[in-house]
């Protein structure tokens, strides 16, 4: 069984077992009834995550440091990795919950496979990207997605 036949295997577990954190005790309405904001045909969009000291301002691009939390859960979306910014090596890691790597790898499973393995080793992955907020990502709420435009070495 290779590596990504077993990330296959816990990505399906996960959905299947279901979530981790419980529910909230309320109901929440519809994301078009609460004001989140979505496309056209209804689909949530892709947001800014709140911006902190430690972060770069909302949709700047920035280079960052990526590597594996070693957290795993049983519901998305999980903070599977963490970003450092580069230029600020003091500040806190920022929780990540995906890596959107379409952009660098055009496509390629094997190039994105390669990338993630990096995110494991001691140095981690170099990307300059943007950080944005998905909202209603899966039963654990939001996702914070890093969409890398550039590996750098």
């Amino acid at each position: 069984m290779n590596s990504r036949s077993l990330v296959l295997a816990a990505l399906v577990l996960g959905f299947v077992s279901g979530c981790s954190k419980p529910p909230a005790a309320t109901s929440s309405p519809p994301a078009s009834e609460n004001g989140t904001p979505s496309s056209e045909n209804g689909t949530p969009t892709m947001t800014p995550p709140p911006s902190n000291d430690s972060q770069p301002k909302q949709g700047e691009s920035a280079v960052y440091i990526v590597k594996d939390s070693g957290v795993r859960c049983f519901a998305p979306p999980c903070p599977t990795y963490n970003a450092f910014p580069v230029d600020k090596p003091d500040a806190e890691p920022i929780p990540v919950h995906e890596l959107e790597l379409s952009a660098v790898t055009k496509g390629s499973d094997e190039q994105t496979e390669a990338l993630i393995q990096k995110t494991l080793g001691g140095t981690g992955l170099k990307i300059q990207g943007t950080l944005e907020t998905r909202p209603n990502a899966g039963p654990a709420g939001a996702a914070t997605v890093l969409r890398a435009s550039k590996v750098e070495n």
